[in-house]
């Protein structure tokens, strides 16, 4: 009996390991529905849609749609515009918000997933401090929405404590660059360009 549990025992340890030795990028694709053609295991999203492709393969590059990431804009000064007047407004900003954005991406082999994105535009909830970081109140509180190219990040919204549309220039921490867990695809992917005969294709083993 003793042996009989001890066995089990073994067997229950061997199969969390196994589950936890799989890898990023095989999560990554189950949690998004796709379909892997030499096992479905573990996949409790189905592609009904057919999202993705029936083979995928590392080094080659992927276009979807969009793509998408929670984010945490930044902002270090505010352009305010209030009874016909414009007013510069030394603010440090934070908040969150999220961010659709367009490019490609690629499977690497080390179980990473470069993304190249180009323009970025989303929705945010700013809150602001003086620019002496003073926690006594807030400077601003905007919500509104942004455009922007690379780092570089142009917000625009209303400022409720200051009652004014405001516009801040400044950049943004995208949660996909830190986990590629947050990285979301949307609509259907498709490649950029043919993969090459010598590619190995993306499996669950």
């Amino acid at each position: 009996m003793k042996r009989l549990l001890l066995i089990l025992f073994l067997f229950i340890i061997a199969t969390i390991a196994a589950q936890e030795k799989a890898s990023p990028i095989v999560k990554f694709l189950l949690r998004r529905g796709y379909t892997f053609s030499d096992s479905a295991k573990g996949n409790k999203h189905l592609d009904s849609l057919k999202q993705w492709p029936d083979t995928l393969y590392y080094n080659t590059m992927y276009k979807s749609a969009l793509m998408g990431s929670a984010t945490i804009p930044i902002s270090f000064s505010n352009i305010e515009f209030s009874n016909g007047n414009y007013l510069v407004s030394p603010t440090v900003s934070l908040g969150f918000g999220y961010t659709w954005f367009l490019g490609d991406f690629i499977f690497n082999e080390n179980d990473k997933i470069t993304v190249d994105p180009t323009l970025f535009f989303g929705l945010i909830a700013n809150a602001g401090l003086e620019d002496n970081f003073s926690l006594n109140k807030l400077a601003s509180f905007v919500t509104g929405g942004f455009i922007g190219f690379g780092a570089f990040t142009l917000f625009g919204g209303y400022d409720f404590i200051n009652k004014s549309v405001a516009i801040g220039i400044g950049g943004r921490i995208d949660f996909f660059i830190i986990s590629q867990k947050y990285l979301h695809i949307f609509g259907k992917v498709k490649e950029v360009r043919r993969h090459k005969k010598i590619a190995q294709v993306v499996t669950s083993d």
